[in-house]
Parts: structure tokens; sequence; C-alpha cells
């Protein structure tokens, strides 16, 4: 079995599981810890006899601003953002006009997000588009791991 690193982002009234129930535990204790960062893209993750797809939604960036790279068999999904690491947003926060923001809430400065690939993905061949808002990011499997029919000859 192949596994790839998740984040399960909390949904409203999506019924209380015990596992959901401690994630949000979890983001509600370590949310005001300096370097804990919630706002993660959010990803989805697809497999099929094929390939893998991760999709992440990146809403308002381009291009040029996000970096897809493999690095110690993990797809790292990276971003820097040249606002955030200007130090714009000083002063956001307590009401004062920055850049003519009076509030930020969406999502800015940097994010790194991992997943390690599996056992059966042919990291030479990854692809990465991106599109109206959503990096996709396809990892085709080797040929041996895929399935194949056997042919039964008639003895």
């Amino acid at each position: 079995m192949n596994y790839l690193t998740v984040r399960r982002p909390a949904v409203a009234n999506s019924g209380l599981s015990t596992l959901g129930s401690f994630d949000r535990l979890f983001d509600s204790v370590f949310s005001g810890v300096p370097g804990w960062d919630t706002r993660k893209p959010a990803v989805d993750i697809r497999a099929d006899e094929q390939q893998y797809t991760i999709e992440a939604d990146l809403p308002g960036m381009s291009e040029d601003q996000f970096d897809v790279r493999i690095e110690d068999n993990l797809l790292v999904i990276s971003s820097l953002d040249k606002e955030k690491s200007a130090g714009s947003d000083k002063g956001v926060n307590n009401g004062e006009e920055h850049n003519g923001y009076l509030l930020r809430e969406r999502r800015c400065g940097a994010f790194h997000r991992s997943f390690s690939l599996p056992k059966d993905a042919d990291a030479g061949k990854i692809d990465a588009t991106y599109r109206n808002g959503v990096l996709s990011v396809v990892l085709p499997k080797k040929p041996e791991s895929k399935p194949r029919q056997i042919k039964i000859n008639r003895g």
C-alpha cells in the first residue's frame, strides 16, 4: 500500500468523528503558536490506475510565486509571498492602515507542503500545471506497477 501525507481541513457540520474532533482540538491548541501555520493551501489527492493527481488551491497567485520540486523522495510545494517577506503586512492586524488595507483575512505569506512519494510513482515524469487558481501536479505510475491482464492459455 502506498501513502501520501495528507492534512485534513476542518469542515463545519461534517459529522463529529473522534479523529476529526482530535484534529480540531489539536489545531485550536496550537493555532496561536508562532510557526504553526494553519493557512496552508487545501489539497485534493486522487489516484487511478495510471497516475496520482494532487490539486492545490492557490488563488490570486501566479506561476512564479510558488515552487514545485522533488527533495529526498518528497514532493514539495512551497511559496514565498514577496509582500509578506518584505514585512508589508505590519499594522494590518491592529487597525492601522498599510498599503490601503484596513483588514486582511485572505491568505498571504509563505507556505510549505510536503507529500511522500508513493513507491510506484515515476518521479522523473511528474508534470505540473496552474490554471484558474488551482495547481495540478500529476505523478504517473511506473509501468511495472500498473495492473495488466494475464492471458490464460489453454493447456
